[in-house]
């Protein structure tokens, strides 16, 4: 996600200029304040997860394929195929009369 992703460029660029600062290495020895920073970090992650069931559940109901069940779906499909070529050649063979 792009907004998120400028986001935290942003809140990660100012967190690195206040490192700086004496009286902030000092509070960020703090471990509630530490505690407190990352969660603030995983925030992100979080936002996307919810988002991405959300958009699950929405094409669920509109009756939609997600990305997911997309590429389960590719991965089934080439299975198949390797499946189909290798009877195939197994047939072909079965087929073909030995020679004199």
């Amino acid at each position: 996600m792009p907004v998120i992703k400028s986001i935290k460029d942003i809140v990660v660029g100012q967190a690195l200029r206040l490192a700086g600062n004496p009286r902030v290495s000092k509070l960020a020895s703090d471990p509630r304040l530490m505690n407190a920073a990352m969660k603030a970090l995983s925030l992100g992650g979080t936002l996307k997860s919810g988002m991405d069931r959300a958009g699950g559940l929405a094409a669920g109901v509109l009756g939609l394929a997600t990305q997911q069940e997309v590429a389960n779906l590719r991965a089934t499909i080439a299975q198949l195929e390797d499946t189909m070529s290798t009877l195939e050649a197994r047939t072909a063979a079965a087929r073909t009369p030995p020679a004199p």
